[in-house]
C-alpha cells in the first residue's frame, strides 16, 4: 500500500489546502467523540465543503486518520534530518535534537494525542509507516548517544533506552499539558529542563581526584 492517500484532484496546492482543512476538523472531532463514533458525514458537515467534495480528496475515514499521521510524519522527517546535518559535539547535538522534536510535538499536540488513542484503527501497513517514523526519531537520538559514548562524553549507557526516554519525555508535553502547567507553559523552557535532566543522567563522570593534604611536619623541639 502506498504511503500517500490517493486523490482525483490534480491541483497539488488545492489538494494541500483542502486536506489541511479536513485534517484540522477531523482531528478535533476524533478527539472529542472518538474515531469510531465520528462519521465521515460529521466531518463533511464541519468542513467548508460538502460530502461529495470531501470524497474528491479522501476515500474513507481511515484515509483521513492516515492523513493526520502523514502530516506529522513529514514534519518529523524534515526536522530530524536537519538535526542530523549538525556537526557539533554530542551534548550540543543531543540538546538540538531534543529541542527540534519538542517543537514538532508542540506544533502537533492534537495529532500526537489522537494517534496514541486511535493508531489501532489504521490498517497494519499504515500503522507500520507511523511506527517507522517514530523509529527514525529514535534512531537520530541513538546515533548521537553512541557518538557521545565513543568520544567518552557520555557514560556507557544503553543508547536505545536513552533514545526512547528522549522520545517519551518530548511526548509528555503533548499528553500531559495540564499537569505541566504549574511547572511551565512554555515548551522551550520545558525542552531545556528535560534535556538537562537526561544529560545529567548520561554524562560521563570524571574520576574523582583525591588530593592529599600536605601536612606540615612539626619541628622537633630537639632540632
Amino acid at each position: 500500500m502506498s504511503r500517500r492517500v490517493p486523490t482525483i484532484v490534480k491541483n497539488a496546492e488545492l489538494v494541500a489546502q483542502r486536506r489541511s482543512e479536513i485534517i484540522d476538523v477531523a482531528t478535533r472531532l476524533f478527539l472529542e467523540r472518538g474515531f469510531h463514533k465520528t462519521s465521515i458525514r460529521d466531518i463533511a458537515r464541519a468542513c467548508p465543503f460538502n460530502l461529495a467534495s470531501l470524497y474528491m480528496y479522501v476515500g474513507s475515514k481511515e484515509d483521513i486518520l492516515f492523513l493526520v499521521a502523514q502530516q506529522l510524519m513529514d514534519e518529523k522527517a524534515a526536522a530530524m534530518a536537519e538535526v542530523e546535518t549538525l556537526h557539533e559535539g554530542p551534548v550540543e547535538a543531543f540538546t538540538a535534537a531534543f529541542r527540534a522534536y519538542c517543537q514538532i510535538v508542540h506544533k502537533f499536540r492534537p495529532h500526537i494525542r489522537l494517534l496514541y488513542q486511535e493508531l489501532g484503527a489504521l490498517a497494519p501497513e499504515r500503522r507500520e509507516s507511523v511506527m517507522s517514523s517514530l523509529y527514525t526519531v529514535i534512531g537520530v537520538f541513538e546515533k548521537i548517544v553512541r557518538r557521545g559514548i565513543e568520544k567518552r562524553v557520555f557514560a556507557d549507557v544503553d543508547p536505545r533506552l536513552v533514545a526512547l526516554d528522549a522520545l517519551f519525555m518530548c511526548h509528555l508535553w503533548s499528553m500531559h499539558t495540564r499537569a505541566l502547567r504549574p511547572i511551565t507553559t512554555d515548551y522551550q523552557a520545558f525542552s531545556e529542563m528535560q534535556s538537562k535532566i537526561l544529560l545529567q543522567g548520561i554524562l560521563a563522570r570524571k574520576p574523582a581526584t583525591h588530593r592529599r593534604s600536605k601536612k606540615r611536619k612539626a619541628k622537633s623541639p630537639m632540632a
